[in-house]
């Protein structure tokens, strides 16, 4: 993969050759105005709008408006329903859909605009930005998108919608916002309401940024309504809301996000106006306060409120008392008002049947843009790069007044744009470095020509940098920017198309959640997709490099995903509104590159993931399935590891502070648990008390240094019963005085790969376990740990021992951030460049320190916890043939295992008992491999014929053989597949099977034997 991301980084130039600066194609030039009825207007009918240039009419009649002279035919205007000062009340409904965007869109007083369209290809509806002084509402459970730029004062409600109503940069000014069985925002996309009043009823949820849910926030107290708000880039102690909240009861519920700190009490106290002030007070040690909460009359909320976890969002904050009169909900003034708003919202404009149905494609072929520029370095804001064609295939003069001298696709948005030409064989290049929130109609990037999409929006840009409402690629178009791109809701990645996405957090969005794709899609450092939002990819290939993070539903229907093997990437599945009971739920797709570092992430899921197991196919490739609490399965059944990687027959699964649950390698998690004292200037402090910013003691060369914590992170672990204690996830106890006198001066608790400084190295925890004074720790099945970085990573003093802090090898995205703002991660670090001191886990270096801790406990008189076990160094090998016949050694010589094979079998399995070193040798050898025998040569004798077989020499992927450490010889997982020559017909040969090394085994009952081994 690193080829490919050279290539991708160095396509086009240095960003400096080309135009950064935005350019507004929203002049005022162009502007329709509707003259259609007072009510009952159709917006999809041309005979209700006129359009004008600079206050001149525009004939609509002909040409490229096709007799379907509406807004979305002509882009490049801005788009009045009513007029300012506008007394005449009038409403007009756009009930067909209209995929196409609008470049602004102004509902003037006393005018309204009711959107019913539904349709699931996209936004139905769609501006640029939106001035509302009037009232706009929307009753669809389809996408509509508001643009980034949004102002006025007017009321947007917002009905029978779960969370498709978007505004580009998540900010809605001032007016009056009625949900009505409708969410706003998401865990993934928060919303910032500013200033004004929201009404919530039937259900509703918002989902807000911390001081954005309004200056005024009324709850129906007659149903069930939810405030939920995001903590997760909260800056300081104490966060107090200025939002006044009305109409609260036993039905309304406060959340906070999941990425959040956990909210651990919530607490309602009087105030001496009667009102409430409402606290929740979180683990991090901050706190959310509602101050100013006015009850429903009947309710009085009880002193303690009920936290529960909420299984796909975060947290829920309940009242735990009853109500004394909640049937005067019903009749309470808020409730019949609000009714009164749903009742009056529901019956604008009539029954929807009167108006148009019918989806109406503005994507006509009448005009496109040609790129006519370099085919090197070429700038597709600079208008000498492009020309404009009409219907008839003649040039277009784009030097008038419309165009300001800026004419590039965005100031003619109805038209398609080719970057190349279909059938083109000579390479092209054009980079867009400028944002630009104008979309354009359609993209068609052609073979042989790259789209380098590089602009940049800031800190202070609202909306897409890049848009258009579809594409056809045949080339390929590379993102390379953390701003917000549009790629249109009509989506086709051709076979020979490639779509790679650098360095971009979920920014790059699909409008309909999907690709057809027959092509490649590159995650480099990119998250494609969120857990609310999942991706769902029609074919073709992706491939995850550098932390990539890609998010799908349930039966994908694409052909493979890679992943590089050398760095954290993660499969998410959303599991709650598409996995089923039923095959639908097996991922019909291989994963290929597989390795301790690929994650696979189960999002939204309201049933938690109890169990997730490896299991061998004939093929060497293995089957993940992922069993939630509830019964449901999720199958990975085609993962093929990467060279070096066997994944143990049980994965950890870990709460992701953000998205749900992270199914990884176990034995990976390096962290302390709760009540860790660790040294700082002012002492020992628990580790679960250390914050972003915190200083800590590092120790270099025996001196104490201050150090500041960079990051602090919380995740949470469930051992797997039934497993051995070193596969399980148990915690490591290390008793008081193990090492030395105070040294640790308590007993101390990590997880097993957690690392101590001895000898002037890190060993490893479970390599110490001696089931004395090292003990796995059974009687903690669940635990939260913690992780606390520094700059650098560094040897650090826990409970009187040095241990190390964390080294972040990719896998802080499972972690809840601890701290009062983020802290970015950068590239992922190695033990080999970024360790403090060396990684030792070489057996002549551990087993002298592991021999001496044990010695002193059994001086100390600690009793051994660990039941030894009874080793044998009996291979049992035996072969089984690909009909199940089960053929037994007849003798033995010189080192080498004999076999009779009848003429028929043409392929065996070499069959035995498996041990791990780690646990039958000692846990001081870091060799945690399923090992079955140590074959070196393989010989058949048949008809007189003497045959060498080297297959398990020369057949890297060969099922059931372990990665080949020495070129004359191969360990078997126990259960190794090989191959015969053609034999004779009517002979009997003799398979002679060399073993070099075998065992030590743990020795089972026969029983057990005979199942384990005739598998």
């Amino acid at each position: 993969m690193e080829d490919l991301i050279m290539a991708d980084t160095t396509n086009g130039t240095d960003d400096v050759t080309y135009n950064s600066s935005e350019t507004s194609f929203h002049q005022h030039d162009y502007a329709w105005r509707w003259v259609g009825p007072a009510t009952g207007g159709d917006w999809s009918d041309p005979n209700n709008w006129v359009l004008s240039n600079s206050g001149n009419p525009v004939d609509t009649t002909g040409g490229s408006f096709s007799g379907d002279a509406i807004p979305q035919s002509e882009q490049n205007a801005d788009v009045n329903v009513g007029y300012y000062g506008n007394t005449t009340p009038n409403v007009v409904v756009s009930n067909a859909v209209l995929y196409n965007q609008i470049r602004s869109l102004s509902v003037w007083q006393n005018s309204t605009l009711k959107i019913t369209a539904q349709g699931g290809n996209g936004n139905v509806f769609a501006t640029a930005g939106l001035e509302n002084d009037g009232t706009v509402i929307i009753d669809t459970p389809s996408k509509v998108e508001l643009g980034g730029v949004t102002a006025g004062d007017g009321t947007l409600t917002i009905m029978n919608n779960d969370g498709n109503v978007t505004f580009d940069d998540a900010y809605l000014n001032n007016g009056t916002l009625n949900l009505v069985n409708s969410t706003l925002g998401s865990v993934d996309a928060p919303v910032t309401v500013s200033g004004g009043t929201i009404n919530l009823q039937q259900n509703s949820t918002l989902v807000a940024d911390l001081y954005g849910e309004g200056s005024t926030l009324n709850v129906d107290p007659a149903s069930v309504n939810t405030i939920y708000v995001n903590d997760r880039n909260s800056n300081n102690s104490g966060s107090v809301q200025g939002t006044v909240i009305n109409g609260v009861s036993e039905n309304t519920h406060f959340g906070i996000l999941s990425g959040s700190s956990k909210p651990t009490a919530a607490t309602y106290t009087e105030n001496s106006d009667g009102s409430y002030t409402l606290t929740i007070n979180l683990d991090n040690g901050r706190s959310i306060t509602y101050p100013t909460v006015h009850v429903a009359d009947g309710f009085t909320p009880a002193a303690q409120a009920t936290v529960v976890q909420d299984g796909s969002n975060g947290w829920l904050v309940e009242d735990a008392g009853t109500a004394t009169a909640s049937a005067s909900y019903v009749t309470s003034d808020l409730h019949q008002q609000m009714a009164s708003t749903a009742a009056a919202a529901a019956s604008a404009g009539g029954d929807t049947s009167q108006y148009s149905t019918n989806a109406v494609s503005y994507h006509t072929h009448d005009a496109a843009w040609r790129w006519t520029g370099p085919a090197s370095g070429g700038d597709w804001y600079d208008p000498k790069n492009w020309t404009l064609y009409d219907s008839n295939n003649k040039v277009v003069d784009t030097t008038g007044n419309s165009f300001n001298g800026n004419a590039i696709p965005q100031s003619e948005q109805n038209s398609d744009v080719n970057v190349g030409y279909s059938g083109s064989t000579t390479p092209s290049t054009v980079v867009a470095s400028a944002p630009s929130y104008n979309q354009i109609r359609s993209l068609s990037v052609w073979e042989n020509s790259t789209l380098e999409i590089t602009a940049n929006g800031g800190s202070n840009y609202s909306g897409y940098v890049f848009a258009t409402a579809g594409f056809e690629n045949a080339g390929t178009i590379l993102i390379n920017t953390p701003s917000k791109v549009e790629l249109g809701g009509i989506t086709m990645n051709r076979d020979n198309g490639t779509i790679t996405i650098m360095n971009n957090d979920n920014n790059v969005v699909f409008d309909g959640n999907n690709v057809n794709s027959g092509g490649t899609i590159n995650l480099i450092n990119a998250t494609l997709g969120t857990a609310t939002n999942p991706i769902y990819i029609s074919g073709g290939t992706v491939s995850l490099a550098q932390g990539s993070s890609l998010y799908l539903t349930p039966g994908e229907n694409l052909s493979t995903i890679s992943v590089d093997p050398s760095t954290v990437n993660t499969v998410y599945v959303e599991a709650n509104g598409y996995l089923q009971n039923n095959s639908a739920n097996n991922q019909n797709f291989a994963i290929n590159g597989v390795s301790a570092n690929t994650h696979f992430g189960i999002s939204g899921v309201s049933s938690a993931p109890t169990e997730a197991t490896y299991t061998p196919n004939a093929d060497g490739s293995y089957t993940l399935t992922i069993t939630l609490a509830d019964g449901r399965e999720l199958t990975y059944g085609d993962i093929h590891t990467a060279d070096g990687f066997t994944p143990a027959a049980t994965a950890s699964i870990v709460q992701d502070g953000t998205n749900g649950w992270i199914v990884e390698d176990a034995g990976v998690t390096t962290c302390f648990l709760a009540g860790s004292m660790i040294r700082t200037p002012e002492g020992d402090v628990a580790v679960e008390s250390l914050r972003l910013g915190s200083t800590v003691l590092a120790f270099v060369n025996g001196e104490a240094v201050e150090r500041t914590v960079t990051w602090a992170g919380r995740a949470h672990m469930v051992a797997k019963a039934g497993l051995s204690d070193a596969e399980a996830g148990y915690p490591v106890r290390i008793l008081k005085d193990a090492l030395a006198e105070g040294v640790p001066y308590k007993d101390m608790l990590v997880t097993p790969e957690h690392c101590l400084f001895l000898n002037g190295g890190f060993v490893p925890a479970r390599m110490l376990v001696n089931g004395r004074s090292v003990i796995y720790d059974r009687s903690l099945p669940s635990y939260d740990y913690f992780h606390v970085e520094t700059a650098e990573h560094s040897v650090i003093m826990a409970d009187g021992m040095l241990t190390e802090s964390y080294l972040d090898t990719g896998n802080r995205h499972s972690f809840r951030q601890n701290g009062t703002v983020v802290s970015l991660g950068g590239r992922a670090r190695n033990w080999n460049d970024d360790a403090a001191v060396p990684l030792v886990v070489s057996r002549e270096v551990v087993e002298p320190i592991f021999r001496e801790i044990e010695a002193r406990a059994i001086a100390a008189g600690l009793e051994n916890t660990i039941e030894a076990p009874t080793l044998t160094e009996d291979a049992a090998l035996h072969l089984v043939t690909s009909t199940g016949q089960t053929i037994h050694q007849v003798r033995t010589a010189n080192g080498r295992a004999m076999f009779m094979i009848p003429s028929d079998v043409t392929e065996v399995r070499l069959v035995s008992r498996t041990f791990r070193p780690s646990e039958t040798v000692g846990p001081f050898v870091d060799d945690r491999r399923q090992l079955g025998v140590l074959v070196g040569e393989v010989t058949l004798f048949d008809s007189g014929n003497t045959i060498r077989i080297d297959q398990h020499l020369t057949d890297a992927g060969l099922a059931g053989w372990d990665v080949q450490d020495d070129a004359a010889a191969r360990w078997t997982n126990g259960n190794a597949v090989l191959s015969l020559t053609a034999r004779q017909p009517n002979s009997l040969g003799m398979l002679a099977i060399q073993v070099l090394a075998a065992g030590p085994y743990v020795l089972v009952s026969e029983g057990e034997a005979e199942t384990a081994h005739t598998a």
